[in-house]
């Protein structure tokens, strides 16, 4: 029945194409028999990637936002070189992030053009996904099903010289109208479930200097449109998760004027803008104002800052499977499965609980227990018990540090802000690291290769960024008791 349910679910997310609320859904899980409060609801769809929320509690799914919506780019000599272009990020934010761009299908004069593969040097291929961030360009690069059999992965996806690109083939459109660089070529969005886009070439190179230079100036009415419209949201919505959520709010509230037949391209944009940059986020990239460090606190969330840490850096959230993988880690080593003892593992060292709250959790550490016990294998736990233990070593480090910043309140946001950002940013990591070392079977040898690797780069950029953390605590604390 629950596969039904989440079936049913994923079309409608997928497909429907009109504003909902909570009522749609509910309409949509009554002949399963089921029924889900508007709170559960509200819960549920705020945090699916699908959806966005708008205002008085309606959703819109990005099939409904972005079917029918115009976007462009212009291809590189290069490509043109080869006759092809590669979709890469140009589709952000208007594909779907879960299809890779090697897999989306582009539709000209009706018609599925054929996939083509593009041999280019390493940083030529890295252009090619920048609004993916380069901390995970080489990933998408190794994720092409044409570099299946590379070794990129298990040497930290580290690139080599040369590699290969699936791309999309433009002969048909150069043989139809001589395509030149420079021409664009502009897109629709047709289908956002199936990842269905057409093109339709436009070309520059035909137009007289009166019809470029009208070109020019909607090209860059559009960039400023854009600028504009990033610069607002960065305070109403921060640093969002993605450059591409950054990207997809800015689109959302103003597709009318930036999805249509005179539109830029993101790369354009990002080439000609004074104003914005790509700018470190922890370890990651965003989209900022230029020369600027993105804070981990701003205006998009200091109200929250009295309700905690947590509530103000939603990446905080331990993994469901923390308490298994406790367990899992004391039934490897053959210790002894003491619920006090399980319990300081699960909790920050410095946290206090009531007593209801020790009993209720002490129960949860019995039961779980029991069930884990009774089907545990050792010899097939052998292969990710090692670097779940030191995923667990690093997450509780990492979760004692959080716990204890948490306590300054308001003062959070005098602490050293890139710092705190990649604290909550290997908070996430270690937290994602638990949930696919949890099932064994689900982690295959390449996946424990690039995670071991991983574990040992953040607990370097741990080690690099306590001590100005500890350092603002004390300062924070020392400020508490000064003698008046």
């Amino acid at each position: 029945m629950y596969g039904k349910i989440e079936k049913a679910l994923s079309q409608f997310l997928r497909t429907f194409d009109r504003p909902f609320t909570t009522t749609e859904i509910n309409l949509l899980l009554k002949p399963y028999g089921e029924k889900a409060t508007v709170e559960e609801i509200d819960e549920f769809l705020r945090a699916d990637d699908r959806v966005f929320a708008l205002e008085g509690h309606y959703y819109m799914t990005h099939a409904g936002v972005f079917n029918g919506m115009f976007f462009s780019f212009v291809p590189t000599a290069k490509e043109l070189e080869q006759k092809l272009f590669i979709p890469g990020d140009r589709c952000i934010p208007f594909a779907d992030s879960e299809i890779l761009s090697s897999q989306l299908k582009f539709i000209y004069n009706d018609r599925i053009l054929p996939k083509k593969i593009m041999t280019t040097d390493c940083n030529t291929a890295r252009e090619f996904f920048t609004f993916f961030g380069d901390e995970y360009a080489s990933q998408y690069i190794a994720a092409d099903p044409i570099n299946n059999k590379t070794e990129i992965a298990n040497n930290n996806f580290e690139l080599p010289s040369k590699i290969n690109l699936t791309g999309i083939s433009l002969e048909k459109v150069i043989s139809d109208f001589n395509f030149h660089k420079g021409d664009r070529i502009l897109c629709r969005m047709v289908d956002w479930d199936q990842g269905i886009i057409e093109i339709f070439p436009i070309l520059n190179h035909r137009k007289t200097i009166l019809e470029l230079n009208e070109e020019i100036e909607k090209i860059k009415l559009w960039n400023e449109n854009l600028e504009n419209e990033l610069l607002g949201s960065f305070d109403k919505m921060g640093p969002c998760s993605s450059m591409e959520q950054q990207l997809s709010f800015a689109f959302l509230e103003h597709r009318k004027e930036l999805c249509t037949p005179a539109c830029g391209s993101i790369h354009e944009f990002l080439n000609t803008t004074k104003k914005i940059s790509m700018e470190l986020f922890g370890v990651e990239t965003r989209l900022w104002k230029k020369g600027e460090d993105v804070p981990a606190v701003g205006k998009w969330n200091r109200e929250m800052l009295g309700s905690g840490l947590e509530a103000c850096l939603p990446a905080l959230q331990p993994p469901a499977c923390l308490l298994d993988c406790i367990i899992k880690d004391r039934l490897f080593n053959k210790k002894e499965i003491e619920p006090e003892e399980i319990l300081k593992d699960f909790l920050p060292e410095e946290m206090e609980i009531s007593k209801e709250e020790e009993e209720f959790i002490t129960l949860q550490i019995i039961k779980r227990s029991d069930i884990l016990r009774e089907h545990y294998n050792w010899l097939a736990d052998f292969p990710v018990a090692s670097l779940r233990h030191k995923a667990l070593g690093l997450f509780a480090k990492v979760q004692n540090l959080v716990f204890d910043i948490d306590g300054a309140g308001e003062k959070i946001e005098r602490f050293p802000q890139q710092e705190l950002v990649i604290l909550s940013q290997l908070f996430a990591h270690a937290a994602r690291i638990l949930d696919m070392l949890s099932n064994e079977n689900e982690c295959k040898d390449d996946d424990r290769d690039a995670l071991k690797l991983s574990l040992e780069g953040m607990e370097m950029n741990f080690e690099d960024i306590c001590p100005e953390l500890r350092n603002a605590l004390d300062r924070c604390y020392a400020e508490q008791f000064k003698v008046v």
